[in-house]
């Protein structure tokens, strides 16, 4: 069996000082690393991020280690330190195999196999299984779910049929990463450092998803399958066990997608008596009940996010998302009045977006007025909808660069609209912050969110932009 080395990438350049919290757990890498360890794999994990590491003090660990297969899971965003990571890796012994998953790689296997030459392997879709097929040595051209060069050609094998069972996973493998490191560093502060040491971990409750966002990659396809609401909380308790975590994130996006579902793994938490003993945090969907917001709220949740998108109706209808304005109205109004603290996230950049459904928006999201309020900037991410729009030149689109670095939210940078340059949305972002963050009341809920440092780096840079001449 081979040896296993997962690495995390470092991350070398922050391009916006909004992007916060760019250090959090792993839990992909934790749930692969856990599940190879269980079938007798020697695996290790090289958290960059958490550890602080360059490239220096990663190709030392590398060296001691001596793996014998080097496997990344980078974002978009993530991907050119991810592969400078793989030439690393090549340098200190070229015959090191280098394996690439994650939504990038899933979504564009062929294409990233092209561009990157000291990529050996990628794995596209669900990958713990794929990854042990290769630690075993298994041929090549066997393993579903692999892209590979053979003789200077690019062989894409057979899709990897999702595992139904998610039982049969264990555990994410928390004990191979440097917990202490994330201590403090709590999804309530916008994963910015407190003082406190709580310990927040990640947890899913389901993979994938059902809906058609046109943004959003599926790397799980387009699926939901839950887990037993039961094994749910048994982690929970394990983690608050064996790690002291007493603050969790469900990071699927989807939390009680089907309410009955979600409502079960709360009643769990009450059931025994852990809603007295952690605080909890949630992605969910403006379709989720009066009725699930209430008994989440009891079962210790404090926060939920819910993705709005845009504030015009023709445009909301449009993205695939399958929710109405009538519905966002609805379920924020609810989830206010129970008392969770609610994050909204809109996007400027829809296809065919304009001055007039851009400012809907903007207004919309004043008046729902949420705890927190999150704008970005449309990304093409490689297979979607958007991307297929853009390369095509439709949408009123018109795509600037592919470099995988700009591909970040807060930012923005590879897509601008044939009437909005990318100057002039990165402006109406910094505006529509500004104008929301400084009222009162808001401006007294932010100081509690974010350090004040932080806080007014973040203040400055928003001051300029909005002020920036337009090219």
């Amino acid at each position: 069996m081979r040896k296993v080395l997962l690495v995390i990438p470092y991350q070398k350049e922050v391009k916006d000082i909004k992007q916060t919290g760019s250090k959090w757990p792993r839990i992909g890498v934790a749930y692969i690393a856990g599940y190879l360890r269980n079938k007798g794999v020697d695996v290790r994990v090289i958290d960059c991020r958490a550890e602080g590491l360059g490239p220096a003090e990663l190709k030392r660990k590398i060296k001691k280690y001596a793996p014998d297969i080097v496997g990344l899971g980078p974002f978009t965003e993530e991907i050119l330190d991810a592969v400078e990571i793989c030439t690393i890796t090549k340098k200190i012994n070229s015959k090191i195999i280098t394996v690439l998953g994650g939504p990038h790689a899933s979504a564009i296997p062929r294409r990233t196999l092209e561009e990157f030459n000291d990529i050996d392997l990628v794995v596209f879709g669900e990958g713990e299984d794929t990854i042990l097929e290769i630690a075993k040595g298994i041929k090549l051209k066997e393993i579903l779910g692999l892209a590979y060069r053979k003789s200077g050609k690019i062989i894409i094998n057979k899709k990897r049929p999702l595992q139904k069972d998610l039982g049969k996973f264990p555990y994410p493998a928390w004990d191979m990463f440097p917990l202490e490191k994330y201590r403090g560093i709590l999804t309530l502060q916008l994963r910015e450092e407190t003082k406190g040491k709580e310990l927040e971990l990640p947890i899913l409750s389901s993979r994938g998803c059902p809906f058609q966002c046109n943004f959003c990659y599926k790397i799980y396809g387009p699926s939901l399958r839950d887990r037993h609401p039961k094994l749910v909380v048994d982690e929970i308790e394990y983690d608050m066990k064996k790690y002291g975590a007493t603050q969790f994130f469900f990071v699927e996006g989807t939390f009680g997608a089907v309410n009955s579902h979600g409502a079960e793994i709360c009643d769990e938490i009450i059931s025994r008596d852990l809603h007295n003993k952690i605080k909890w945090v949630s992605e969910t969907r403006v379709d989720a009940s009066k009725e699930l917001l209430s008994k989440m709220k009891e079962a210790g949740c404090v926060e939920v996010g819910f993705g709005v998108e845009s504030g015009d109706p023709k445009i909301l209808a449009k993205s695939g998302k399958g929710i109405t304005i009538k519905q966002v109205k609805k379920t924020i109004s609810a989830a206010k009045k129970i008392g969770l603290r609610v994050e909204c996230y809109f996007i400027m950049g829809h296809p065919n977006d304009t001055m007039e459904t851009i400012n809907r928006t903007l207004k919309f999201a004043n008046e729902l007025d949420p705890d927190i309020f999150n704008i970005g900037i449309m990304i093409p991410y490689p297979g979607t909808g958007i991307r297929a729009l853009a390369e095509a030149n439709l949408g009123n689109y018109h795509l600037l660069c592919d470099d995988w670095s700009e591909y970040t939210k807060q930012r923005g940078g590879p897509l601008e609209m044939q009437n909005i340059s990318i100057d002039k949305l990165r402006k109406i972002q910094a505006r529509a912050y500004i104008k929301f963050y400084r009222k009162p009341h808001r401006i007294f809920k932010i100081l509690r969110t974010l350090p004040f440092k932080k806080l007014f780096k973040i203040g400055i840079d928003l001051a300029r932009k909005s002020l920036e001449k337009e090219n």
